[in-house]
């Protein structure tokens, strides 16, 4: 078929009128805005985990420390957990000691949500 023939007239627009260099900036700058402020929520969200892991550090190596100045290099050595494994659990590891020593709570969100609690 030839050009003349068809019953439609097709013209291709220049591409300065499908996106102006006005709209293609805003389309730009609010796609930067989108990930910039997502970079920033994920970045603050990495500095506060990092904050609590250097508070248990923190944590953890002030209680070493304590312990040494006790003269106490272990935590089963402790005067306390000598007496609790030789009145009640018998050893380390033993089975009544993981039954006192370990416990393991879980909660079902919804269900805590039926009842009313208050903490008074």
């Amino acid at each position: 078929m030839s050009k003349e023939n068809l019953p439609y007239q097709y013209e291709e627009k220049p591409a300065s009128i499908l996106i102006t260099r006005r709209t293609f900036f805003k389309v730009t700058g609010v796609i930067t805005a989108y990930i910039a402020i997502g970079g920033f929520a994920i970045t603050n969200l990495v500095k506060k985990r990092n904050k609590y892991i250097t508070m248990r550090q923190k944590g953890l190596y002030f209680d070493d420390k304590r312990r040494q100045q006790h003269k106490l290099p272990a935590s089963y050595m402790n005067p306390g957990v000598k007496k609790f494994y030789e009145e009640f659990a018998g050893h380390p590891l033993s089975e009544t000691a993981h039954q006192l020593l370990h416990t393991h709570h879980y909660y079902v969100r919804w269900q805590l949500g039926a009842q009313e609690v208050r903490h008074g």
